[in-house]
């Protein structure tokens, strides 16, 4: 079963996330890779509004990035100015072989549809000794997030969604991606109380894949149940427990 989030349809609200969590750590940890004195060429997949790019403009690099929503792609190039802009879909590279010293994707390796490509394609498209770096959360380790229990069949879709940390390791392995590690990058932890959990920004519909794949119907019907657990349990703690791993596996030589 595959799922695709509507990012054309989101694209303009996009950004508010950054506002709430900027995820410093892992730029933190993007910059020092991409700091590297071999990395001149980066490419991005799935960049989205180009909010991770722009963290890398004062390197003074070469950068291109690939997503398949065109909106997405307009924002990241109206506002930040990103040339090398590519819409495409990230199983499918409209790149040549040997293009690239560092490849990486920050929280969008679930969207992409055929993951095994996708490696494939990153192995073929990296200079011997380059980069790929896979940014993102595992549900199957990580489930401490109150959306879980009052949204049905969100965390059954993640766990189809995203590859755990064992398969990303096993997906590299498959196309001589030697991983140097595997670790953990940044916790995003948040306690809410009560009717506190309607101030959650992340609860707003368009504010995650999560929500945003579900119908009209199916999101109000979780809401209804959160508001009716506050009602009954007014001290019940909602909480948000988001870890952020980094994948960082080389190309053979």
């Amino acid at each position: 079963m595959k799922i695709k989030t509507n990012y054309n349809e989101i694209a303009s609200t996009y950004d508010e996330r950054y506002e709430v969590n900027y995820l410093t750590a892992v730029e933190q940890s993007l910059l020092s890779i991409a700091s590297e004195n071999n990395v001149l060429k980066i490419l991005e997949a799935g960049c989205g509004t180009g909010r991770w790019l722009k963290s890398l403009h004062k390197l003074n690099i070469k950068l291109f990035g690939l997503d398949y929503s065109i909106q997405m792609l307009k924002i990241a190039k109206d506002a930040n100015n990103i040339e090398g802009l590519v819409n495409a879909d990230a199983s499918n590279f409209p790149f040549k072989s040997n293009s690239f010293d560092l490849i990486f994707c920050i929280n969008a390796i679930h969207h992409f549809p055929d993951k095994k490509k996708f490696f494939s394609d990153a192995a073929s498209c990296l200079n011997l000794n380059g980069l790929l770096c896979i940014y993102s959360v595992d549900p199957h380790i990580d489930k401490n997030w109150y959306v879980y229990d009052f949204f049905d069949g969100v965390y059954e879709k993640d766990l189809m969604r995203f590859p755990s940390l064992n398969e990303t390791k096993n997906f590299c392995a498959m196309f001589d991606l030697q991983v140097e590690e595997q670790i953990l990058v940044e916790r995003v932890y948040n306690s809410r109380t009560g009717d506190e959990v309607f101030s959650d920004p992340f609860l707003k519909k368009n504010m995650n894949s999560q929500l945003a794949n579900l119908t009209e119907e199916e999101y109000n019907i979780g809401i209804e149940k959160i508001k009716q657990k506050t009602n009954y349990q007014p001290d019940k703690k909602f909480i948000t427990e988001v870890n952020f791993y980094l994948t960082k596996a080389r190309k053979g030589i």
